[in-house]
């Protein structure tokens, strides 16, 4: 897929930024699009192969670069330079949320094209962008306060592994948890390498075998960092790797920390809606309610059900004494699969509250046994239309976190 960004400078039309990315044939293929502003033009097509190599020897051997095939290819001002750097691969990059190798074709030096000017794209028949870094974000997915450097006419050429990936690695107050994606391996194929340490010393130094889309591992206390890599078992490459570190500005994408806990006054305030749920018991004699509630949470933003809270949203407590286990239960035979789950036990006002957290799910959507998947709409769940389902089961592909958020 190449997506070309040009601009009009004094010496005619310029290549801002390029970028020539492989796409999965099994995914959904990117719409061909072509938008014209007086001075900027975006343009997106999908190549060959073949197409791909005469593209970049015309670039790199004959100084002229094709845009899209409506106009004639422009000629370069100096001999462009093919940017390998000391290591291709790159397990995390501004250019693709999959790991990749990267090469960068740059301007060659002495070339003076300077840099378009940032100022509202506006036409009739084309998208209204306020400024060139909404451009960037919205095409490339690039999200920078120093992205002006983006647009000085280099040729980003990606190549993604599109293997298996972690899609997330999630931080939480006594645990960790990965979740993979797999396009042409299965998760048995993977071995998973888990680190992690606290400010005293090492918390967990694992190998194992993946058998699920996750793994998750009890911690005695909050990591301050933690590292999971992800191996292919036949061929020993290493397929990604991310990593937490406390105290550090900059984070890998999708690493994701949990609050120390939840706030029950700010949850109790806000009352039930899309993430939270009030219960004054558990009412074993109608699993499937848990059941459905716990579904809808997983399959939409996540949320939080609140035991011990009556209709009336007073806190009345409840007994709490193998709760949390008849909940894990419950799940585990109406669920398919079973969400993940997490309890804590608060003390509000000299009562107990059982809080059953779950979080939102990205490697599968959550059904209950007989009655079919659930999502989350203001307080209530309800079975998804069918334009929904759709976008659940595609969810990873889109890249979103929640499919409802479109």
């Amino acid at each position: 897929m190449q997506t070309t960004v040009r601009w009009k400078g004094q010496s005619g039309w310029l290549n801002a930024i390029t970028k020539l990315d492989f796409v999965c044939k099994s995914g959904n293929q990117p719409a061909a699009i072509t938008h014209r502003y007086p001075d900027i033009a975006i343009s997106r097509r999908l190549l060959s192969c073949t197409a791909v190599g005469s593209l970049l020897k015309s670039v790199l051997l004959e100084k002229t670069f094709e845009f899209d095939q409506s106009e004639h290819p422009i000629a370069m001002q100096t001999q462009p330079t093919f940017y390998l750097g000391s290591d291709s691969r790159q397990q995390h990059s501004e250019w693709s949320r999959w790991p990749a190798d990267v090469f960068i074709v740059q301007p060659g030096i002495g070339a003076s094209q300077g840099f378009p000017p940032d100022k509202p794209l506006i036409a009739l028949d084309a998208p209204y962008y306020p400024s060139l870094s909404r451009v960037l974000l919205d095409f490339f997915a690039i999200r920078n306060d120093g992205w002006s450097q983006y647009l000085q006419g280099q040729i980003a050429i990606v190549l993604p592994d599109f293997r298996a990936r972690i899609a997330k690695l999630l931080i939480g107050l006594t645990h960790l948890r990965a979740d993979f994606e797999c396009k042409f391996l299965q998760p048995s194929d993977l071995v998973v390498k888990v680190y992690a340490e606290n400010r005293i010393g090492r918390l967990i130094q694992e190998t194992i075998r993946a058998e699920n889309s996750f793994v998750q591992f009890d911690l005695t206390d909050r990591a301050s960092l933690a590292s999971v890599a992800l191996i292919c078992a036949a061929t020993a490459e290493v397929l990604d790797e991310k990593v937490f570190q406390e105290g550090v500005q900059w984070r890998h994408p999708n690493v994701v920390v949990e609050p120390v806990g939840p706030e029950i006054e700010q949850i109790l305030l806000m009352g039930e809606g899309e993430t939270v749920e009030f219960r004054e018991k558990l009412d074993r004699t109608r699993p499937q309610r848990l059941a459905k509630t716990a579904a809808a949470f997983a399959n939409t933003k996540g949320g939080t059900i609140v035991f011990g809270v009556d209709d009336d949203h007073r806190v009345v407590g409840c007994e709490i004494q193998g709760m949390a286990d008849t909940i894990t239960n419950i799940l585990r035979s109406l669920c398919d699969p079973p969400p993940v789950v997490r309890t804590g036990v608060v003390n509000y006002e000299n009562k107990e509250l059982l809080l059953v957290e779950i979080p939102e799910s990205h490697a599968a959507v959550h059904t209950v046994k007989d009655l079919g998947p659930f999502i989350r709409a203001n307080a209530t769940n309800r079975s998804p239309t069918s334009y929904e389902l759709e976008l659940l089961f595609r969810r990873g592909d889109l890249g979103i976190e929640s499919p409802f958020l479109l």
